[in-house]
């Protein structure tokens, strides 16, 4: 539409401004007109008006012959406030007609019904009702869709047990491999090892107390009777004063002796630990079996109650302390155990459970920590590095020295001396015991998710004393100062080893809400409700954007408005 000047002075200044204005209008109504229905045209004019707007899209304003507009400036002003009027009638009428034009083809179900009268008669009161129920269903939609959200970034998780039996015959597991067993002696340092180093045991006794005050008044001077001692490593003492290799007297599996299946050091080693200088059984886990009495291993050990030294004695237990646990962990990171006494034989029913779990963003183990100073990662390693870790911080040195250093080359992990221990090393260990056990605390220094996959050999344990016609025949069999039957009643141990099945268990933690289960509620309830899909939803976006796009930028450029590229 032009809006080229009369050249009439009045006129450019009464309704110069007017002009461009006028301009945008005509342009509006004409798209507008065209796509109005027949109850919109037949809508009254407002009030004053003389000139309705064109009906038709090739109808046009008056125009005269110098490309101006026609008429008096009456006439003009009659018109351009018309216009106007009918401008923000269409601008008021815009939303309507657009989604009513949008309820026609959209594949979600009942909007059409609130539009068109024509669907369900002309009955008012059924076009309310049908938008009831309609925003109620959207009201219901959008709380399942809201919950489904939460769910799904919240990633519940659940646990699913299974057993691995393959059907065919030739898949199913001939053989079960045995765990490492860890059986530790509750005599630490044994009498005569205390005997052959004097005051050794009254040094001893002073830093079994757990006192670190007391510890650090200990006189490590040169003439004093700890000062011989003051560079003494711990790890020395209980490694070389624990029980020696005799008292581990016999590994048979099934008839056959453990070193005729495997030789050393496949068949034992000896591992020191805070709890003693333990004997580790099946170190690297090469010794399997069958199921039942079939693949049993069994174990004799003799306590030797007369190497009990006095610290050792005014404890109420003892014996032994045995573990269970996978080849490439340690008993000195497992805290649980079980104690066993001599003169019994016990019988220990395993059974090899595997734990997955999930990583983040739905679990909590983590996938990248594979090793570290105490061979495998777990948790209960991981407490023990980090134990470590505050004492070298402190004092430059550990209780014990970890089995595996090198996995952390970062440091150089050595035991202390006895003269570090008292000073330094037995205050430190006492204020992270204390306050890594304070549950008060919400975090501790410690990062020790759990791992993604453990192993678990699970023991039921059941015992009998040993027979004294059992105890008499071995009797003549015993070491030098023991000679009794009485003598085997309170020195030896045996433990029975065996499967109960050959089968794994697993117990594995799964995402009990993904995105399977997020997809299946949202599409159920926005099909049930309003028969949508994802292509009433591409729909939705679509109307959302070109109005949008309407509102603020004009009309938009897209194949729908095709009809009326004469503008």
């Amino acid at each position: 539409v032009s809006t080229q000047s009369t050249g009439s002075s009045g006129i450019n200044a009464e309704y110069g401004g007017c002009f461009l204005t006028f301009s945008v209008v005509a342009a509006d109504i004409l798209y507008q007109s065209s796509h109005q229905d027949s109850d919109n045209s037949k809508m009254p004019e407002p009030n004053g008006c003389q000139h309705h707007l064109p009906a038709e899209k090739d109808e046009m304003l008056p125009m005269s012959d110098d490309g101006g507009i026609r008429g008096s400036p009456v006439r003009l002003r009659q018109q351009t406030k018309c216009w106007c009027l009918n401008r923000e009638r269409q601008g008021k009428m815009g939303w309507y007609k657009d989604f009513k034009d949008f309820s026609d083809g959209t594949t979600a179900h009942g909007v059409k019904y609130i539009f068109h009268p024509s669907v369900h008669g002309s009955f008012k009161i059924v076009r309310i009702m049908f938008l009831l129920v309609w925003l109620t269903a959207v009201m219901y939609s959008l709380f399942v869709i809201y919950s489904a959200v939460n769910n799904y970034v919240g990633k519940p998780t659940g646990t699913k047990f299974q057993v691995i039996a393959s059907a065919p015959e030739v898949e199913k597991p001939v053989s079960v491999v045995f765990p490492t067993i860890s059986v530790c002696s509750h005599n630490v340092i044994s009498k005569s090892y205390f005997g052959a180093n004097d005051n050794l045991e009254d040094l001893w006794r002073e830093l079994d107390q757990w006192d670190p005050d007391a510890a650090a008044q200990i006189d490590f001077t040169e003439k004093s009777a700890a000062g011989q001692y003051a560079n003494w490593t711990m790890e020395k003492i209980i490694s070389e004063g624990g029980p020696g290799n005799w008292s581990f007297l016999q590994c048979e599996q099934f008839i056959k002796l453990c070193e005729e299946v495997i030789p050393q050091p496949d068949f034992y080693e000896r591992e020191t630990t805070m709890s003693g200088n333990c004997f580790r059984i099946n170190p690297n886990g090469k010794l399997k079996g069958k199921g039942g009495d079939y693949g049993k291993m069994q174990l004799m050990f003799f306590a030797d109650l007369n190497e009990y030294s006095e610290l050792t004695r005014r404890e109420p237990q003892y014996g032994y302390t045995v573990v269970f646990h996978d080849h490439e962990s340690y008993s000195s990171t497992i805290p649980s155990g079980f104690w066993m006494s001599p003169g019994a034989i016990y019988k220990v029913d395993l059974s090899l459970t595997q734990e997955y779990r999930e990583p983040p963003p739905a679990g909590t183990c983590d996938d990248t920590r594979v090793n570290n100073t105490y061979g495998r990662y777990e948790e209960n390693s991981c407490i023990a590095q980090c134990r470590d870790d505050a004492l070298m911080e402190k004092c430059g040195c550990v209780h014990i020295a970890p089995p595996h250093p090198l996995n952390d080359p970062h440091k150089v992990y050595r035991s202390c001396t006895l003269q570090e221990w008292a000073q330094c090393g037995l205050r430190a260990y006492k204020d992270w015991v204390v306050k890594y056990s304070d549950v008060t605390l919400v975090k501790t220094d410690c990062n020790c998710p759990a791992t993604c996959m453990e192993k678990q050999y699970k023991a039921q344990m059941s015992s009998s004393t040993l027979s004294k016609f059992y105890a008499e025949e071995k009797s003549a069999k015993l070491p030098p100062g023991y000679s009794s039957s009485q003598d085997v009643l309170e020195n030896l141990l045996i433990i029975d080893i065996l499967f109960t099945s050959m089968q794994v268990s697993e117990i594995r933690e799964i995402v009990t809400y993904g995105w399977g289960n997020f997809l299946g509620d949202v599409g159920g309830v926005l099909g049930l409700f309003l028969g949508a899909s994802m292509f009433t939803i591409l729909e939705f976006l679509e109307f959302f954007v070109l109005s949008v796009w309407k509102a603020c930028c004009g009309l938009p450029k897209h194949p729908l408005t095709s009809t009326h590229n004469h503008l």
